[in-house]
């Protein structure tokens, strides 16, 4: 196996619990790639690796580096920037995981509040994420430049419209669907963008999992849905991939 210092390095938001952790455990599990955990404090990132350590004795620790990102603080992440460039001078692969729903834990009081907690996150914070380490995904060797994007089906305008239980008639989370509707476009005009360049944007929808982030309610496990997005950020001929939606259901709704 590559030592830890020549493996494809990978940044994942949101990396200590739900969809980030379960996501970050199936890489830093592979033992192929040096995962960089971002997380809202150092210890969040320091109890992560401890627990995959202890779901997991065999894990290299020395390719799994914790660092501060809050998505919603541009200084945060440019700080974050600064610090991979000086240790690590590139990156390979940026999963943009991290959101929020608006509804869990705590709704904001005001409708233009929430909204913009919302969108703060599941919007702004991937723009300017992928924005601020493009010159780091550039300087990359790595044959397999990537930024995943995870979005859901929620977002899909041709599921809010149908008879689906996953329709807006059944659930309605204005901000929560409007905010991934958006981060669809985004990451389709990125893709568009960055293409020629040789770095490829993907959109994954996990599906519904059973995850803090939707108080455990959901068919799927975190490992299941992690699944897709590990997939996304790895596997398959991501020239072919990029600018597209990668899912295991409802693709039959389109955008």
């Amino acid at each position: 196996m590559p030592s830890s210092s020549n493996k494809p390095l990978v940044l994942i938001t949101g990396a200590n619990q739900g969809l980030g952790y379960a996501t970050t455990k199936i890489l830093a599990d592979s033992d192929k790639y040096h995962v960089i955990l971002a997380c809202r404090s150092i210890e969040k990132g320091e109890e992560a690796i401890a627990q995959l350590k202890s779901e997991n004795p065999q894990i290299d620790t020395t390719a799994l580096t914790p660092i501060v990102i809050d998505v919603t603080d541009d200084t945060s992440i440019e700080t974050a920037k600064d610090s991979i460039e000086e240790k690590f001078g590139h990156l390979d692969i940026l999963i943009n995981s991290a959101g929020v729903n608006g509804q869990i834990p705590v709704r904001k009081p005001g409708l233009r509040e929430n909204f913009q907690h919302v969108f703060g996150t599941n919007v702004f914070g991937v723009a300017v994420m992928t924005q601020t380490f493009l010159p780091l995904l550039r300087a990359s060797p790595y044959f397999d430049r990537r930024i995943v994007n995870v979005t859901t089906g929620l977002g899909q305008i041709g599921v809010a419209i149908s008879d689906n239980v996953y329709s807006s008639a059944n659930l309605t989370a204005p901000e929560y669907r409007s905010s991934k509707a958006a981060l669809n476009m985004l990451t389709v005009v990125d893709a568009t963008q960055l293409k020629p360049e040789g770095i490829h944007v993907i959109l994954v929808a996990p599906g519904h999992t059973a995850t803090n982030f939707n108080a455990k309610n959901g068919p799927k496990t975190p490992s299941q849905g992690a699944a897709n997005i590990a997939r996304a950020a790895t596997e398959g001929y991501a020239a072919e991939m990029t600018g597209k939606l990668h899912a295991e259901e409802l693709l039959e709704f389109g955008w």
